[in-house]
């Protein structure tokens, strides 16, 4: 396996398994998964900016999947992405 699979595959990995479980967390209870998600995206972008250690490839892949996944559930939940109803994903169908 090339290293680039590598990353790629580390990347996939991060964002389903954040994203699957920020999704629970949204669907428990939105309002505030919504602020524990920005605030924690806040940090993470902190982090992301303060690479001085050196992370790495891999590191950096694992930290812009999580970022990339976080900001995909908060436009689900302020509704920038629906389900062609005009409804988001954590909606209430009626």
């Amino acid at each position: 396996m090339a290293m680039t699979d590598y990353i790629e595959e580390r990347y996939d990995d991060t964002f389903e398994s954040v994203y699957s479980s920020l999704s629970r967390m949204v669907e428990q209870d939105s309002d505030r998964a919504e602020y524990s998600i920005r605030g924690i995206l806040k940090g993470l972008y902190v982090r992301q900016g303060n690479d001085w250690t050196g992370r790495g490839a891999i590191g950096n892949a694992g930290l812009d999947a999580s970022i990339a996944a976080y900001e995909c559930i908060l436009a689900e939940i302020n509704g920038r992405h629906t389900n062609g109803k005009g409804e988001t994903r954590y909606e209430k169908q009626t």
